[in-house]
């Protein structure tokens, strides 16, 4: 290993379900090379992104924080220029951090007006990484390579059209764009296989891995796809038969009992047209394509680093920033919180000797996306019990005064899994997971006549239950012994109001126990109590 210490290969997909992956038994989807991934490290059923939406949830896993202390709780709402990234504490410890795809960061123009243009919204690649190839969905990166391999101009101004053709049947039937004939996603985009978005950054991160020679690094390698445009390139488009789709997770009884907040939803996050059997068939085939030409492409990936003998000397963390419904509960896309949207796949594989104990297998515990930072840095030795505190001097280690573990520093709120990656279970392991959600830059509450403040759900998920707490809207409760696809919302039944207030209650103390002490652990270090201890002698 570089110095010592491992180089980190964190990989995240956008939008792509925790269930579809062969190795947890998806009916469809072959993903042979993270089955792979999944057979030399640990596989985590049970992980959740804390919001179902690209930026909050990425700024999440980025500084191991909730929405509620980075500040950033939707897309474009800038991530404060006081937030540490993981891009900070693995430069900071000696690593080349850079960046290889998307991280849908807004710098803060709190912190420097320069950051933003006078009008409009600037992202960049995330604060504390190096920018090596940058790419959003089309990155400027890419489409120089397109243009390179000679496509024109009209493919570069729309990448993710597709190439329909003339005879094409027409059937009466027309899908969202206005196309006659079968649904768009059946037809494969105009650029090649070996030239979309997926191939050319896992070139770029190979290329990387090439520069970067023997010093150690971290890589945040992040894909745009399986995210919509729900289009693939040939032969990713027609891989799967839209007749083995399986049937979407819903129920008659969402529509004609719902929740207020769901139907005027589903129409504005495009639902409806989900509830074409034709649409939900191919746009799931199409999807699962997309997974597994982001697995071919690993394969690709994990062959190279074998052959440049990285393969043994990098931690690799394999997730997802959220899931996708894809017709499941009548909707689209993300954000309400059922499992398909916040169940994201988790893969671990520690290259260190000490987790061979563990290798394949399938674990149960609670993860959440705050759990990644703390991980790679005990895994580097950069913090809690197999750390030396790198990340960190003195003043800024967790432990009494802080939210951060033993060792880690204060501001962090996940747990590493370095104890579970070693076989054992801490005594105190979580037993549920949060979520959070501001939705105030949506239609629907306006039309539904509720205010920007009171636009906030939280979410608490246990072995039994999950409960969705809204500020001004009923509450929703699934008892997952008996309703395991979340489909019959009990909240209002009296037989469970017991478990209503036991729930409200840990929402309550899970926002006490993790508002912001970034601050109050910096004074805690020098100044534990105040005044003379009187219960010394």
């Amino acid at each position: 290993m570089p110095a010592g210490r491992p180089n980190v290969l964190f990989i995240m997909t956008d939008q792509m379900r925790a269930d579809c992956m062969s190795g947890v038994g998806h009916p469809v989807v072959r993903t042979p090379h993270l089955d792979h991934l999944a057979s030399e490290g640990v596989l985590f059923r049970r992980a959740y992104v804390q919001s179902a939406v690209c930026g909050p949830s990425r700024m999440c896993f980025y500084t191991g924080r909730y929405p509620h202390a980075n500040r950033s709780p939707w897309n474009e709402v800038p991530l404060p220029a006081d937030e540490k990234t993981m891009g900070h504490y693995f430069g900071e410890a000696g690593y080349r951090a850079a960046l290889c795809g998307k991280t849908h960061y807004t710098p803060d123009p709190f912190g420097d007006p320069g950051t933003q243009p006078e009008q409009g919204i600037r992202r960049v690649a995330l604060a504390g990484l190096e920018t090596w190839e940058l790419n959003e969905s089309r990155g400027e990166g890419w489409l120089a390579h397109l243009r390179s391999k000679g496509y024109g101009e009209d493919v570069i101004a729309d990448p993710f059209a597709v190439e329909i053709p003339a005879d094409a049947a027409r059937t009466g039937h027309a899908d969202h764009a206005g196309h006659a004939g079968r649904d768009h996603s059946a037809y494969p985009t105009r650029f090649k296989r070996e030239d979309s978005d997926t191939a050319f950054m896992t070139d770029r991160a190979m290329a990387f891995m090439d520069d970067a020679g023997d010093s150690p690094w971290f890589l945040h390698l992040s894909y745009f796809k399986p995210h919509l445009p729900i289009v693939a390139p040939y032969p990713y488009n027609g891989l799967y038969d839209p007749a083995d789709s399986p049937a979407p997770n819903r129920s008659p009884e969402e529509l004609e009992r719902p929740h207020p907040f769901h139907v005027p939803f589903r129409i504005e996050r495009g639902g409806v047209a989900y509830d074409d059997e034709e649409v939900w068939r191919q746009r799931r085939a199409t999807y699962y394509g997309l997974i597994t030409e982001i697995d071919d492409h690993l394969g690709r990936l994990f062959g190279f680093m074998k052959d440049r003998g990285l393969w043994e000397d990098t931690l690799i963390v394999f997730t997802s920033d959220h899931g996708e419904y894809v017709g499941d509960h009548w909707m689209f896309e993300k954000e309400l919180f059922y499992d398909e949207a916040y169940n994201v796949p988790f893969i671990v594989r520690d290259p260190r000797s000490s987790a061979d104990a563990t290798r394949g297998r399938t674990m149960d515990e609670f993860v959440e996306s705050l759990d990644v930072l703390p991980t790679c840095l005990e895994v580097c030795g950069l913090g809690g019990a197999d750390g030396t505190g790198g990340a960190g001097g003195a003043d800024e280690l967790g432990g009494p005064g802080g939210a951060g573990e033993p060792g880690m520093p204060p501001a962090l709120q996940g747990r590493s899994l370095v104890p579970l990656l070693r076989g054992e279970r801490p005594a105190d392991w979580r037993r549920e997971v949060f979520a959070d959600w501001d939705f105030r830059f949506y239609w629907t509450p306006k039309k539904l006549g509720i205010s920007p403040e009171k636009c906030r759900g939280w979410m608490v998920r246990d072995g039994r239950f999950k409960y969705w707490y809204f500020n001004g809207m009923p509450d929703v409760l699934f008892d997952l012994e008996r309703d395991p696809g979340e489909l019959r919302n009990v909240a209002g039944d009296p037989r469970y109001a017991e478990a209503v207030r036991d729930l409200r209650v840990r929402l309550m103390d899970w926002r006490m126990s993790n508002e912001d002490v970034s601050r109050v652990a910096w004074t805690y270090a020098r100044r534990p109590g105040f005044g003379r201890d009187p219960f010394t002698a």
